[in-house]
């Protein structure tokens, strides 16, 4: 197996223990972050698709915003729950909040109903919430961390082709392909162990990449207007007006981030998207050798060494970032 990513004996007990608590609840709502991404998304719908299909009797939710791109060709719309079924299943269901670090990044969660909260994620814990945190920030992806809790007790609970297929988008999407650094054997091994629950991989790939006319036209902007420092770091903004102009959402202003990733002479990343109903800039950092998320840290975010995000309120301190990430470069 070589190195593991866990310590055994620890990692078994925390997946026996989180298998009596689907086990122990009839109800169970999953949660993940706001502006999903494949990560998100995949450990979300497939977790939610093991527990419906190896316990079809209970009843499980799944919430949070809707995906434009993803939602419905990758991804089932999610649901909305009221308040007032909040109030009828106050201290009756299982809340389980998957790849999210902070709780002010749960999408439409409603705290104080859950008989018990779960945390498993891969971030770093930053914000240790709930009543149970499995965390193991050396994981490539969540649905890498759920799809081996699914594999280990795959003899009893099998995961069948559409939570394979979830979790395969989930850990696809956040190794870049399977060639980002944290990319491991284990994560190739479960790779290979969900395709061989019948996956097509050229279809889902096609289905995540897929281009339209309107993410040519954004391309074409980001190629001219993007900027490039001496030290290498390769940025874009996109206001709300070009988010506008362009037929783009907030999310997808992200998307081009990783164009500039292999380019000769980058070595950062970055792309700084208008948020006007939060009054913010969200900013989205990727980076080949430098290790980002302690400046993420520094401007009100975090995430992984070489894939973060943060947050700047005006664009005046958008010169402050960059010095700052030029600085973690060094010379």
């Amino acid at each position: 197996m070589g190195n593991l990513k866990f310590t055994p004996k620890v990692i078994s007990k925390e997946f026996k223990n989180l298998l009596k608590d689907i086990v122990s609840n009839d109800v169970i709502v999953v949660y993940r972050h706001i502006l999903p991404d494949f990560d998100a998304l995949g450990t979300q719908m497939g977790l939610v698709n093991w527990i419906k299909d190896n316990f079809p009797k209970k009843e499980v939710h799944y919430v949070g915003e809707r995906h434009v791109t993803f939602m419905p060709d990758l991804f089932v719309e999610p649901e909305k729950l009221s308040q007032e079924w909040y109030e009828e299943h106050k201290g009756k269901y299982l809340a389980i909040v998957v790849d999210t670090a902070t709780t002010d990044r749960i999408s439409e969660f409603v705290s104080g109903y859950a008989t018990k909260v779960i945390k498993i994620d891969h971030h770093p814990n930053v914000e240790p919430f709930g009543d149970v945190n499995i965390v193991y920030d050396n994981f490539a992806a969540a649905s890498e961390l759920l799809a081996l809790f699914c594999e280990t007790y795959g003899n009893r609970y099998p995961v069948n082709k559409e939570a394979a297929r979830c979790f395969y988008i989930g850990i696809t999407g956040d190794t870049g392909g399977f060639k980002y650094p944290d990319t491991s054997g284990m994560t190739l091994r479960l790779g290979a162990d969900l395709l061989d629950t019948g996956l097509n991989p050229s279809e889902i790939s096609c289905q995540m990449y897929k281009s339209t006319f309107k993410t040519i036209e954004f391309l074409k902007f980001v190629l001219n207007t993007y900027k490039f420092s001496p030290k290498g770091i390769c940025y874009y903004v996109v206001s709300k007006e070009d988010q506008d102009r362009l037929g783009i959402t907030l999310n997808e202003g992200k998307l081009h981030v990783n164009t500039f990733r292999n380019v000769e002479g980058v070595d950062i990343s970055m792309s700084i998207t208008e948020d006007v109903e939060d009054k913010k800039w969200r900013v989205s950092l990727r980076s080949t050798k430098t290790k980002i998320n302690g400046v993420a840290a520094k401007f009100h975010g975090g995430g992984h060494d070489f894939a973060s995000g943060c947050e700047i309120k005006t664009l005046d301190e958008l010169p402050s970032l960059v010095a700052a990430l030029e600085e973690a470069i060094g010379d």
